[in-house]
């Protein structure tokens, strides 16, 4: 990286900084909305904003992320063919958490929301045993390089 561009993504770093903890400042402790001062439910002014500002740094996180992997598996054949293998293996891991989840609708006294229709259950459903086989794998990963480590 050149030293221009460096110096710019610091101070753009900085600045970002500098806002995010004046509106840490003005969250914690500037006005409180009314109604709610001195009661157990005491809500900062600054929360939709606070808010706002997490969603826009996430954004901007996603969107680097995004972008630095793109140039990267672009412009490097190994990490294109590593990209593709993680991909098979999420459609694989999807596509069997989609079939072992189950569409049958839940009874559930006094809902009548519209959720609990089989579409909607199939694809929370295979969420969640996403969510479950990833987490079981991440486990082990972290189980065998521990392991690995004291064999070394």
């Amino acid at each position: 990286m050149s030293g221009t561009l460096k110096t710019i993504v610091k101070i753009i770093l900085w600045v970002i900084m500098g806002i995010s903890v004046v509106l840490l400042g003005w969250f914690y402790f500037g006005p409180k909305m009314p109604g709610t001062a001195g009661t157990t439910l005491e809500e900062p002014a600054a929360t939709n904003v606070a808010l706002w500002w997490s969603y826009i740094l996430f954004g901007l996180a996603v969107v680097v992320t995004l972008l630095f992997s793109f140039i990267n598996i672009f412009t490097n054949k190994k990490a294109f063919k590593g990209a593709l293998i993680s991909l098979l293996a999420l459609a694989i891991l999807f596509g069997v958490s989609y079939i072992l989840a189950s569409d049958q609708p839940l009874n559930m006294p006094g809902y009548e929301g519209s959720g609990n229709t089989p579409p909607v259950l199939k694809w929370v459903g295979t969420g969640l045993i996403a969510a479950y086989l990833l987490a079981g794998i991440a486990f082990l990963t972290i189980l065998y390089v521990e392991i690995a480590k004291l064999f070394k």
